[in-house]
Parts: structure tokens; C-alpha cells; sequence
């Protein structure tokens, strides 16, 4: 389970700083990303990229509290 949690870390670290990359760097490819469907609302790579890292991040840390837990009961 923590080689699992290990590799979600390094993966969420990775789309974090590609993310904050694309931020940084302004890339804007052209295309629009809609958020849920919303026309009103467009989101560009780097901000889709930091989104899914933040979703990635919280589920890394359900795993690391998961492989704690299961680390303390055997």
C-alpha cells in the first residue's frame, strides 16, 4: 500500500509543476476548455492541469491515511 501511496506522490508532484508550469508560462494553446459544459466559463490547460492535480493531491492523502491506518494494525 505505501509503494502505491509512493507513486501517486510523485505522479500528483508532476502534474502540480506541470501545471504551474503551464500557469507561469501563459500557454494558451488556442483551444477552450469548458468547465462542466458552462460556455460562459473557460478554463485553460494549465488551470484544467492544476484542477486534477488538486483532485490527485486529495486522493493521495486518503492513501497515505489508508496505508498509515493498515501500517498501524499489523
Amino acid at each position: 500500500m505505501k509503494r502505491v501511496a509512493l507513486i501517486f506522490t510523485v505522479v500528483s508532484v508532476l502534474l502540480l509543476a506541470d501545471g504551474l508550469y503551464m500557469e507561469l508560462a501563459n500557454y494558451h494553446p488556442g483551444d477552450a476548455n469548458t468547465f462542466f459544459g458552462n460556455q460562459t466559463w473557460n478554463l485553460s490547460d494549465g488551470e484544467v492541469t492544476l484542477i486534477s492535480a488538486g483532485f490527485f493531491i486529495l486522493a493521495t492523502g486518503v492513501i497515505w491515511a489508508l496505508a498509515a491506518r493498515r501500517g498501524t494494525r499489523s
